[in-house]
C-alpha cells in the first residue's frame, strides 16, 4: 500500500501483477479491496497490473477537507497512474466508481485504451437521493444495521439464499467494511450529475447494468450508454451488488472488452 498528495489530498493505492495497466476504482463506503473477487476471477492467461485508487476517507486516503467532486476524484485517481509511469491505460469503475471511470475517461481521454463502468449513472434522480440519504442515516445509527439493509436491498433472491449462512459473520465485519469517508461519498451520490462530460468519452466503453438493480436503476445504465459514442451495454441477473454476487461474469467482460480495445 502507497500513498500520494494530489492537490493536498492524500491519495492512498495499491498494485498488484505484472501486464497491461488497469486502473479500479471502488464504490460508495468501499476501499481498494471492492474488486477484489472479480481480479480473483479473471480469466486464466490474462495479465493486468492492477491499480486500486482509494478515495478519500477510505482505506489510506486522507478523510477529505472539502466537498468531494467527479472531476476531483478522477484526477486524482489519473495522477496516481501518472506517478506510476502509466501513460496508457484501461480503467474500470463500479457504482459511484463508475462515474468517476466515466470522469477519468473524459478528462484524460489521451491516456485511456477503455472505460469498463458498472452499475453507473449520469445524473441522480429523486429516488435515488432519497436511497441515498438513507444510507446516511443508517450508517449514523449503526454500520451494521447498514450492512443488513444493504445486504437485503443489493442482492437478488437467489444470492441471498446463497449467502444466507454467512450473513452473521458479514455483519460483524460491518465497521471494518463501511469506509469513514461514507457519508462524504453519499454527499457526491446525491448530486451528480456528469451528463457535460459525455461527448468528451472516446475510449470504447462497455456499460453494465444489473436488472434487478433497486439502487440505480437499470434504465440509468441504458441512458449512460446512450450517452457515450459507440458504447456497448451489457445486462446481468443480479442486484447493485453485482460485482460479488456475479464477479466471474463481470471478469470475463473486462478481460473481453481490455482485449479488444
Amino acid at each position: 500500500m502507497a500513498t500520494l498528495e494530489v492537490n493536498g489530498q492524500v491519495v492512498g493505492y495499491a498494485t498488484e501483477g505484472e501486464g497491461t495497466p488497469l486502473l479500479l476504482i471502488h464504490g460508495t463506503t468501499q476501499n481498494r479491496a471492492g474488486w477484489d473477487m472479480v481480479r480473483a476471477a479473471m480469466p486464466a492467461g490474462t495479465s493486468y497490473t492492477y491499480v486500486m485508487v482509494e478515495f478519500p476517507g477510505s482505506g489510506e486516503s486522507a478523510m477529505p477537507s472539502e466537498p468531494l467532486t467527479v472531476e476531483s476524484l478522477a484526477d486524482q485517481a489519473a495522477a496516481v497512474m501518472a506517478h506510476l509511469g502509466h501513460d496508457r491505460y484501461h480503467v474500470a469503475g463500479y457504482s459511484l466508481g463508475a462515474v468517476v471511470a466515466a470522469g477519468v475517461a473524459a478528462r484524460h481521454s489521451a491516456n485511456v485504451a477503455s472505460a469498463t463502468l458498472l452499475c453507473g449513472w449520469v445524473a441522480t434522480d429523486a429516488r435515488m437521493r432519497i436511497t441515498f440519504e438513507l444510507w446516511q442515516k443508517l450508517i449514523a445509527v449503526s454500520p451494521e444495521l447498514f450492512m443488513h439493509y444493504a445486504l437485503a436491498d443489493g442482492f437478488t433472491a437467489e444470492g441471498l439464499a446463497m449467502i444466507e449462512p454467512m450473513v452473521p459473520m458479514m455483519l460483524g465485519m460491518a465497521a471494518d467494511a463501511v469506509a469513514p469517508g461514507s457519508h462524504a461519498h453519499l454527499e457526491l451520490d446525491k448530486v451528480v450529475d456528469i451528463s457535460a462530460m459525455m461527448p468528451s468519452i472516446t475510449a470504447p466503453t462497455l456499460v453494465i447494468s444489473g436488472e434487478q438493480d433497486r439502487w440505480v436503476d437499470v434504465r440509468h445504465g441504458k441512458a449512460l450508454a446512450d450517452a457515450i459514442a459507440g458504447a456497448r451495454f451489457e445486462v446481468l441477473p443480479a442486484g447493485h451488488v453485482v460485482i460479488q454476487e456475479m464477479a466471474a461474469d463481470i471478469a470475463a467482460l473486462v478481460a473481453a472488452h481490455t482485449a479488444a480495445a
